[in-house]
């Protein structure tokens, strides 16, 4: 009876399904002052019932010409996961430059410190990076009316 599966096929399948980085990113938190060395920067305003409107922008340049996507994530008060949704690019302001991308959400003052913004960049200069912007690092949130 004839092996169902050559030696070096079979060499190269435990390879690749023993591997852990196929598919891994390096993950970490990204400080103002590293945010604004790529160009990018958070803003925040009132958005009516919805609490406030925060957003990130920055030039598809350097790092974040490689940007793959973006999630808003959030964490319950103990600091577990709670949920992440996908941010699609779309201007924030009126007459918003043409080469200018932003991503927003909008939360109330109370729940602000518990979001970040995730960016993920394959193939970046970085390598394959995401890194999480959390709001309450960029945002004096104690100046926010509640």
């Amino acid at each position: 009876m004839k092996a169902p599966i050559s030696t070096p096929l079979a060499i190269l399948l435990i390879f690749l399904v023993s591997t852990p980085c196929l598919g891994m990113i390096s993950v970490g938190y990204m400080s103002p002052k590293q945010a604004k060395e790529l160009g990018i920067v958070m803003k925040h305003r009132p958005n009516g019932d919805a609490g406030f409107k925060v957003w990130i922008e920055f030039k598809r340049e350097g790092f974040m010409e490689k940007l793959s996507y973006c999630e808003l994530r959030m964490n319950d008060s103990g600091g577990k996961h709670k949920l992440s949704a996908r941010l699609a690019p779309h201007p924030v302001q009126w007459k918003q430059a043409k080469d200018l991308v932003t991503v927003s959400f909008s939360a109330q003052a109370d729940t602000l410190s518990q979001c970040a913004f995730f960016i993920v960049a394959y193939g970046s200069p970085r390598g394959d990076v995401g890194y999480l912007l959390q709001v309450e690092k960029f945002i004096d949130l104690t100046k926010l009316p509640q």
